[in-house]
């Protein structure tokens, strides 16, 4: 099996403005209040998925998983969770920003770092997925190239469907 090019080291990621932001390897302990605060956001909270379920799954270790915690100026701001090698490159399973730091520029800057750090380790492909429903998700993976290559009935929760998107070729080749 592939090794994943993702490093569980601290990331500093190129942002404009005077805002620093890093991505710093997840700590369990930060799964139960950042589950929370997901949980509370859309597309969680449309779909009633529970805080508790996605503490446990954040609370987890797992082998095949890079977890970081977005830093904004030190505090939290989100999360990222990729699951690699997953069919012939990174799975992006989980980007979220908490409210206060959406619309800041920093996902368009976490989308150039998982191609960025994808095509280090000869990736093929990059995978996201988002809900049907949440057309501002699947535009903004758009905007980043994604296109969609399969709908999942039933993926996340049972009634809502999931659009997985791929990007393919990367980095323009």
């Amino acid at each position: 099996m592939t090794s994943s090019p993702f490093s569980t080291g601290t990331t500093e990621l190129p942002h404009t403005g005077d805002r620093g932001v890093q991505l710093v390897p997840f700590q369990p302990c930060l799964a139960r209040p950042l589950a929370e605060a997901i949980a509370a956001m859309e597309p969680w909270s449309v779909m009633n998925y529970p805080a508790e379920k996605l503490a446990a799954l954040l609370a987890n270790s797992d082998a095949g998983v890079s977890r970081y915690l977005v830093s904004l100026d030190g505090t939290e701001a989100g999360l990222v969770s990729i699951r690699s090698p997953w069919l012939k490159g990174p799975y992006l399973e989980i980007l979220a920003l908490l409210p206060h730091a959406q619309g800041l520029g920093i996902g368009a800057s976490i989308m150039a770092w998982f191609e960025a750090t994808a095509l280090r380790g000869d990736a093929r492909n990059l995978w996201v997925c988002a809900s049907a429903f949440n057309v501002r998700a699947q535009a903004f993976y758009a905007r980043h190239g994604f296109a969609a290559a399969a709908v999942l009935p039933g993926l996340v929760a049972d009634g809502y469907d999931e659009v997985l998107m791929r990007k393919f070729p990367l980095g323009g080749r």
